[in-house]
C-alpha cells in the first residue's frame, strides 16, 4: 500500500514539530515518522532546558550570537512554556577556565546582552571563582512545548506514525518523489526533512549519503532538589571542566550537569558504538534505542557531579538527587575547538527535495524557516 504526502519529516522532536506546524499552515499535506512512540521522546527533552542567550558560548561568537538572536522570539513564541521566573547567575572559575571573569564581562557587552557583576560570595566559594554576574537567560518546559506543538500539528490535519523503524528509503527520479517503507505500507513525497538529530548519520546510511563528522555521548542529565536559598535561582560555572545547576522548565526541579561527567561513554564513529549495545538485540549502531527507557543505561555519577559543584559553591547550597535522563548526544566534532553549536542545513537532492538539519540550539531552529 502507498500512500502520498507534500511532506514528511523524520524525527518528531522540536524541529521536527517546528518544521510540521510550519507546513500544515502553509497547507502541505505532511507526514511526521518518528521511531519512540512520543515526540519529545529523547534530546528535546533530556537537556539543560536552557533557552539560551549567548553567553554559553564565549568562544564562539557565532553561536552566541544566533542564540542571542532568537532568544527574544523564541520568548514570545512560547512564553507559556518557559519558566522565566527564576535568576540566572553565570560564573567564571579562577583557574582552569578558557576564559577570565573580565574577558566574559566584555564578551557579553558586545554581544548585548545583561551581565551585570554580584558579589560572589553569594552562591559561590570566593577562592575558586573569579566574578559572578546576573544575566538574562530562561528555561524551557519540554513537555510544555511537546504539548503546544504536537496539539497544533493535530489540529492543522498533521498525520504521526509513531513507534516504528524505517525499512528502506528510495529515491525514484523518474516519479519525483521519495519513498520511504515501513513494515508494509510506502510513503511517498517529493519533498523530506530528516530531522533526527543523533539519528542523522543512521537516515543517511540508509540512502548512502555522506555522513556528518560527529561523535556521540551517552549522556545523563539529573533532576535534583535543591536548597531554598537557591530554589528561584540558576548557577553556571564558566569557561572549562566545570557545572550547571539550574531550574528544568516548570517541573519544580533543577537539572544538574558537569562538562566531565554528564558525558557517561564517548563514541567517534559515524554510527554510535556503545558497550551496552552488546547486551540488546535490538539496540545496533544502525538503530538505537531509546537509552531513558533501557535498563543497561549506566549507574548515575550524581555523587561526582555534586563533588564537583561543591569545589565551586557556597557549603550552605544543598542538592539531593531525585532522578536520572539518559540520551545520545551527537556533537559536530569540528566543535571540539572553539565549543560551538552550529544548526547545519544541508540539501542532499533536488527534486525530489531531501533536507537535514543538525540541530545546535532549541532556539535556532528558525534556521528552518529558509528552506520550508
Amino acid at each position: 500500500m502507498m500512500k502520498s504526502y507534500d511532506r514528511i519529516i523524520l524525527g518528531a522532536g522540536m524541529y521536527g514539530l517546528y518544521a510540521a506546524g510550519k507546513l500544515l499552515r502553509s497547507g502541505y499535506k505532511t507526514l511526521v515518522i518518528d521511531m519512540d512512540e512520543e515526540p519529545f521522546a529523547r534530546g528535546s527533552y533530556i537537556n539543560q532546558a536552557r533557552l539560551h542567550n549567548g553567553y554559553h558560548y564565549p568562544r564562539s561568537y557565532s553561536t552566541a550570537s544566533k542564540s542571542a538572536h532568537y532568544f527574544q522570539r523564541f520568548y514570545n513564541d512560547f512564553k507559556n512554556c518557559i519558566n522565566d521566573e527564576f535568576e540566572q547567575i553565570y560564573a567564571v572559575a579562577t583557574d582552569y577556565s578558557w576564559t577570565n571573569g573580565e574577558q566574559f564581562q566584555r564578551f557579553s557587552d558586545n554581544l548585548g546582552v545583561v551581565c551585570d557583576e554580584i558579589k560572589k560570595d553569594k552562591y559561590f566559594n570566593p577562592h575558586t571563582i573569579d566574578k559572578a554576574f546576573h544575566t538574562l537567560e530562561y528555561s524551557f518546559d519540554a513537555i510544555l512545548l511537546k504539548k503546544k506543538l504536537y496539539n497544533e500539528a493535530i489540529e492543522a490535519g498533521g498525520e504521526f506514525l509513531f513507534g516504528k523503524n524505517i525499512t528502506s528509503i528510495q529515491k525514484s527520479d523518474e516519479n519525483g518523489v521519495f519513498i520511504i517503507t515501513v513494515g508494509n505500507t510506502g510513503y511517498e513525497s517529493p519533498y523530506v526533512l530528516n530531522a533526527t538529530y543523533a539519528g542523522t548519520n543512521q537516515i543517511h546510511h540508509i540512502l548512502g549519503y555522506e555522513q556528518l563528522n560527529i561523535k556521540y555521548e551517552l549522556c545523563e542529565v539529573i533532576l535534583c532538589n535543591v536548597s531554598e536559598n537557591i530554589n528561584g535561582v540558576g548557577l553556571t560555572v564558566m569557561d572549562g571542566p566545570f557545572f550547571s545547576v539550574m531550574p528544568f522548565g516548570r517541573t519544580g526541579y533543577h537539572s544538574i550537569t558537569t562538562v566531565s561527567r554528564t558525558p557517561h561513554e564517548t563514541s567517534y564513529e559515524k554510527l554510535p558504538i556503545f558497550k551496552c549495545q552488546q547486551f540488546r538485540d535490538d539496540c545496533t549502531p544502525e538503530s538505537t534505542c531509546n537509552c531513558n527507557s533501557c535498563d543497561y543505561s549506566p549507574k548515575t555519577a550524581f555523587v561526582d557531579m555534586v563533588q564537583i559543584a561543591k569545589k565551586y559553591l557556597s557549603p550552605d547550597i544543598k542538592i539531593e538527587y531525585v532522578k536520572s535522563l539518559y540520551t545520545l548526544k551527537p556533537i559536530i566534532k569540528a566543535s571540539e575547538i572553539d565549543d560551538s553549536r552550529p544548526t547545519i542545513i544541508r540539501s542532499f537532492s533536488s527534486k525530489p527535495d531531501f533536507y537535514t538539519v543538525f540541530s545546535g540550539k532549541i532556539n535556532t531552529m528558525y534556521d528552518l524557516d529558509s528552506i520550508l
